[in-house]
């Protein structure tokens, strides 16, 4: 709770560019699967799954945030009212204690969102860890497939090419 600011803004960073870095490859490698004629359906598709899931998983922990404060803050002692009002938030919960001067009342307020942060944040990690097993398990390996050709090597020595395959034209329609 006595962290600040510049704590807390230091780990958004790091968890911004560790997004930024895994995103940008994770679209770029499903969009290279299709076939070129579909790249920019497929390219819509997945930003509209990436916009959809972020709302949906901002969502989610915005409400287990919200119950954990809830569960968490101890407004016994005060007018039903008071105790609405501090329930809604963290900064409704410190403008209640100034009113009433409560100063427990903001204590607890401020215990209780950092409960509910923890809990969020790791509800994160192991979503991130589950995806990252997922991946690690069900990517397909792109050099089993060479190593499953015999040597994979095309007349230019390129590993997994195909000889008999022209390449690809310059323009792929896009």
């Amino acid at each position: 709770m006595d962290s600040g600011y510049g704590f807390t803004a230091l780990w958004l960073s790091i968890a911004g560019v560790g997004f930024g870095f895994a995103v940008v490859p994770a679209m770029d490698g499903a969009v290279a699967t299709l076939p070129a004629d579909r790249a920019g359906s497929g390219s819509g598709l997945l930003m509209t799954v990436r916009q959809m899931g972020s709302a949906a998983g901002i969502a989610l922990l915005g409400s287990l945030l919200a119950a954990a404060y809830a569960s968490r803050l101890d407004t016994s002692g005060l007018p039903a009212a008071a105790a609405d009002t501090a329930g809604d938030s963290a900064v409704a919960a410190h403008v209640v204690a100034e009113t009433l001067g409560s100063p427990g009342l903001a204590a607890s307020a401020d215990a209780a969102y950092v409960h509910g942060m923890n809990l969020a944040l790791l509800v994160c990690g192991a979503a991130a860890l589950a995806s990252a097993l997922l991946v690690a398990t069900l990517l397909p390996d792109p050099g089993r497939a060479a190593r499953r050709a015999g040597d994979g090597a095309d007349k230019n020595g390129d590993p997994g090419g195909d000889a008999g395959v022209a390449p690809a034209p310059a323009d792929a329609r896009q």
